[in-house]
């Protein structure tokens, strides 16, 4: 359900669209996919698309992991940015881990913010929202 911003003139607006994902090994997958046909249907560039998917395939792998209760994604796309966020209704707030070769995993964060040209983590009582923008090639 995609909807455009009618509050933003032509130079910000967004269009804007949400889906949740159960808690299902497959969520992240289904993430993925739900995340690259609507960045495909609205023309953004393959290699800001396959970003997108990477960044959201760690949030929404944290939040099945880490989160409780189903997974709410979350995509808005201006002309100069992909916004994502990821909300779970775990307590936990996420942190980078310095990488460990003893440790399976934990590298989530790291990726994301090697990617992201910004992302951040909001709380609030029963749950957070990790975030993430990823900058679009001008024309």
């Amino acid at each position: 359900m995609s909807e455009l911003d009618p509050a933003a003139n032509d130079v910000g607006t967004k269009e804007r669209s949400m889906a949740v994902f159960d808690r299902r090994v497959e969520s992240a997958a289904d993430a993925r996919t739900w995340l690259t046909s609507f960045l495909h249907e609205r023309d953004v560039d393959e290699p800001t698309m396959m970003d997108a998917a990477l960044i959201v395939s760690e949030l929404v792998t944290n939040a099945l992991r880490h989160g409780e209760g189903s997974t709410v994604l979350r995509a808005a796309l201006s002309p100069t940015e992909v916004q994502l966020s990821v909300t779970d209704s775990g307590d936990g707030e996420p942190r980078m881990l310095p990488p460990d070769p003893d440790r399976i995993g934990g590298l989530g964060l790291i990726v994301v913010d090697s990617v992201a040209a910004e992302w951040g983590v909001a709380q609030f009582p029963g749950g957070k929202t990790v975030w993430a923008l990823l900058a679009r090639p001008g024309p």
